[in-house]
């Protein structure tokens, strides 16, 4: 058998020993006020300037560029300047970003943040392709604390969104179910380069070995 066999079998092998990798690596940073963003990330909707060239959005519902805080429906995220306006989501309702015209040619969307303000449980954030498929959800609750306090850090958070090599994210849709509201700011994005297919080999290699690995050791512990 030709070496060239021998390693596209082998590769074939690990990649069915895989652990699926996550899709999205969260991280986040207390606000009151928002803490702001760092390189790569690049600033792309404020609601109170145009969103970024390229960027459709599309709010359904009682999805709202608000102001100041209404009891019981809304409130602006913790620090937000007096007047400042952000994006608010009523109960049944969300905004889609589609970052399909931002992206360069050979490039991907690298990931996403915002500033998140009184996170509830009710709150999720769905990451699509380009057709439409839904790649991964997070919700409000995989947050540290998630009580929709409107004033404190630990509930009014700049949270980022970081998408693995192997994803090609689109589209970024913003929920809120059952209640009001979701209540957001800044969204900044970051561009990635696509891998090239000896990289990808590798990162299909690379998750298979950490994917033996993973089911050996449960194998040496289960004896």
């Amino acid at each position: 058998m030709k070496f060239g066999t021998i390693l596209g079998a082998t590769m074939l092998g690990l990649a069915g020993l895989a652990a699926p990798a996550a899709a999205v690596i969260v991280t986040s940073v207390p606000g009151a006020p928002d803490p702001g963003i760092a390189s790569p990330f690049t600033m792309v909707a404020t609601f109170d300037t145009p969103t970024a060239a390229g960027i459709v959005q599309s709010l359904v519902g009682t999805a709202i560029i608000a102001a100041g805080s209404t009891g019981g429906v809304r409130a602006a995220p913790a620090g937000t300047p007096v007047g400042g306006v952000y994006l608010s989501l009523g109960a049944n309702s969300s905004a889609t970003f589609d970052f399909a015209g931002y992206v360069p040619a050979n490039k991907k969307l690298g990931g996403i943040s915002f500033y998140w303000g009184s996170i509830d449980s009710f709150n999720f954030v769905d990451f699509l392709d380009a057709g439409g498929s839904v790649i991964q959800t997070f919700g409000g609750s995989q947050l540290p604390q998630f009580n929709g306090n409107q004033t404190l850090g630990a509930t009014n958070r700049r949270v980022t969104f970081a998408f693995n090599a192997l994803e090609q994210v689109s589209r970024v849709r913003l929920r809120s179910t059952t209640s009001a509201a979701f209540e957001l700011d800044s969204i900044a994005a970051s561009i990635a380069p696509i891998p090239e297919p000896s990289t990808w080999a590798m990162l299909v290699a690379g998750f298979g070995l950490v994917g033996f690995a993973a089911r050996r050791r449960r194998g040496v512990v289960a004896a």
